[in-house]
């Protein structure tokens, strides 16, 4: 009898971030954490409550300029500790050397996972306040790093969904600044699409993306374009480039897509232009 023939697994496509670190080795063990956090981000249970978020409140509040998501009750100080304590032990599981770092973490949270605090401390954490949570890491006498990475990454998941559900709010959404709409965080980096269509910011907590115009700072408004300029390797101004803003010095990558960059990609793709990073910080700009 003739044994049933089986197919290999299928291996992962090469992304921007395989080529950039062919081109630059030692991006290697910073791509590979990466995306082990971002496969742990998988483990993390999402159950947002029910009628939560608001579509009526968020539309409200984007009309009045304040992102979809603010005040939303995504996740209570409970729900908060199972999230690091699930992305810990996916860490732990793989493998990573992050992982006992945030099983600490985890360990240090159950004692404020139940509390008043606790729920402030996953309002900090899902509004990006992280001087609060670095007050909160000196409390705990844990390192305030592992405790903010340990947070982003563990509600990144809930940002994600709350965003999703109020995609058609957002899109019909009159949004001119520069934070995201549905989070309120800076932009990570931008889309270009040629020249007609303008760039798309995109954020990497919730994954969230709205059109801004190219020759605007998204951090201060600048439009002068003898104040704008951008960093990029020669012949590569269309493709992969730093803008910059002399007014603010603020700088935002963008990237030329051809689609949309899954919300994995679009962190990934963060990394894989980290080169645009040294050039823009050497220069004196900050993100």
């Amino acid at each position: 009898m003739t044994a049933p023939s089986t197919s290999p697994t299928p291996s992962r496509p090469p992304s921007r971030l395989d080529a950039a670190v062919r081109r630059h080795e030692a991006l290697g063990p910073a791509a590979a954490s990466l995306r082990a956090l971002l496969a742990a981000m998988r483990a993390v249970p999402v159950r947002l409550p029910a009628g939560v978020p608001d579509a009526r409140a968020a539309a409200a509040r984007l009309h009045a300029g304040v992102p979809a998501l603010t005040g939303e009750p995504l996740l209570d100080g409970g729900g908060l500790v199972e999230s690091v304590a699930a992305l810990a032990r996916a860490l732990a599981g793989d493998g990573a050397a992050s992982g006992d770092s945030l099983l600490a973490v985890a360990q240090a949270l159950h004692s404020v996972g139940g509390t008043p605090g606790g729920t402030a401390l996953a309002e900090a954490a899902l509004g990006g306040a992280w001087d609060e949570v670095a007050d909160v890491a000196r409390r705990l006498d844990v390192d305030e790093y592992s405790l903010v990475a340990a947070l982003d990454y563990a509600v990144r998941p809930v940002l994600r969904a709350a965003a999703a559900q109020l995609a058609p709010v957002l899109a019909g959404a009159a949004w001119a600044r520069g934070s995201c709409p549905a989070c309120g965080a800076p932009p990570l980096l931008a889309e270009l699409r040629g020249a007609e269509e303008g760039r798309t910011l995109r954020c990497g907590r919730c994954a969230s993306a709205w059109p801004f115009a190219r020759l605007e700072c998204p951090g201060c408004g600048e439009r002068d374009h003898r104040r704008l300029l951008a960093l990029h390797a020669e012949g590569e101004g269309d493709h992969r480039r730093a803008d910059c803003c002399e007014s603010c010095g603020l700088y935002v990558k963008g990237v030329a897509v051809l689609d949309p960059l899954a919300a994995d990609a679009v962190i990934e793709e963060d990394l894989a232009t980290a080169e645009l990073d040294f050039a823009a910080v050497e220069r004196g700009y900050h993100r």
